[in-house]
């Protein structure tokens, strides 16, 4: 996320982290724990912005700023293995998600949704797709691009996951308005599409911190991870709606990120974590869990 009106909109998530870093917060939910320290991405990842675990190599992690066209492939350590660029230029990337193409193999889904002012007009909010590259290969890619547009107005979308068929799912921000998930209605087109209302998460707008910005779906479609600045909650999936589960909510304030932005499921309960760095010092990181959740 490019903050609306740095550094002002900075300031606001960072100094609350900075605020409650030291305090100990017992950490409720499934049990989730990082296998190691947190990982410090190299400089041309200061932005990361969303994350995807390969299918086709299980040492692979995908991830890409919120600005430019740059998609990497990353080992486990942060190290950069290779970058693709993407034909066209996005506006404000802001999500990912590996997943079954419609025919067959893994692909990659983008989320070219950012829209911090909500001002964005219908058809310039897409999603793009390519299929997943060979990480050893670096070059340019192909993609598909699908413009959409919201039933209900401009929405700030931080957050993208794809259930099996091809069912992709954009969950928005809550800055201004309540958290809703939106479906693509299948197939994906090049046409202009209008998103589907699938449900309402929240009530009303959230407070800075509880803003969601990233999710990911197991590759079983059974499983979503949602994300915010400080929690990850865990829902199952019943019927493409999202059902709360009991003990869902993963306190991530402990791990002290600068500011958290990914989330994405991998194969016996992975999960990885990316944050931005900071203009107030801090580079940008990455967080490896295993929680037991179930899902594939």
């Amino acid at each position: 996320m490019k903050a609306a009106a740095a550094p002002a909109g900075w300031l606001g998530p960072l100094l609350a982290l900075l605020g409650i870093a030291c305090v100990p917060i017992a950490t409720a939910g499934p049990g989730c724990a990082p296998t190691d320290a947190a990982i410090v991405l190299p400089g041309a990842l200061d932005e990361t912005s969303g994350a995807g675990v390969s299918r086709r190599d299980s040492g692979i992690i995908w991830t890409h700023n919120d600005g430019g066209s740059v998609l990497y492939a990353l080992e486990p350590s942060g190290r950069v293995v290779s970058a693709h660029t993407l034909p066209m230029r996005l506006r404000d990337w802001e999500d990912m998600e590996v997943a079954d193409c419609a025919g067959g193999g893994a692909c990659l889904y983008f989320a070219d949704t950012g829209d911090n002012e909500e001002r964005r007009p219908a058809g310039s909010i897409r999603i793009a797709r390519v299929r997943e590259p060979e990480p050893a290969a670096p070059g340019p890619l192909e993609a598909d691009v699908f413009p959409i547009r919201l039933p209900d107005g401009p929405r700030d979308i931080e957050a993208l996951f794809v259930l099996p068929g091809e069912r992709v799912h954009l969950v928005t921000k809550g800055r201004q308005h309540p958290l809703t998930v939106y479906r693509y209605p299948p197939p994906l087109r090049p046409d202009t599409v209008t998103l589907e209302e699938v449900q309402r998460l929240s009530s009303g707008p959230m407070s800075l911190l509880s803003q969601v910005t990233g999710a990911s779906a197991s590759s079983d479609g059974s499983l979503v991870a949602v994300r915010t600045y400080q929690a990850l909650e865990f829902f199952d999936v019943v019927a493409d709606t999202l059902a709360r589960r009991a003990n869902g909510i993963v306190n991530l304030r402990t791990l002290e990120e600068i500011q958290g932005e990914a989330v994405a499921l991998g194969p016996d309960g992975l999960v990885v974590l990316t944050s931005e760095g900071g203009p107030l010092g801090g580079p940008a990181s990455m967080r490896l869990l295993r929680c037991a959740v179930g899902g594939s």
